[in-house]
């Protein structure tokens, strides 16, 4: 009887994993799972961003002024680092 208890709490814990990861991996918004968050009403600044390529082995950095803070840029990297914002009179908003 413990065996049968034990080998249907395996098989359910087996079948929730499977579930968990099926369904993460069927969240990320694009191929490399590195989509976009969605924007609530489609608000901000959709033009694109001024991106400068590096060679290889070194990040690509894409700028652009802060929409809905003027005087603002923000700068962002292809490695994982947290974006910059900096002053920037160009910026009118």
């Amino acid at each position: 009887m413990k065996m049968k208890r034990r080998a249907a709490r395996y098989l359910v814990a087996v079948v929730s994993a499977v579930v968990v990861v099926t369904a993460a991996s069927g969240c990320s918004s694009d191929r490399r799972g590195m989509g976009d968050s969605p924007v609530s009403g489609h608000q901000g600044d959709d033009r694109p961003a001024d991106v400068t390529n590096f060679p290889d082995g070194f990040a690509n950095i894409a700028t652009k002024c802060v929409a809905g803070a003027p005087g603002y840029r923000a700068f962002v990297t292809t490695r994982d680092a947290a974006p910059v914002v900096l002053a920037d009179p160009a910026c009118k908003g």
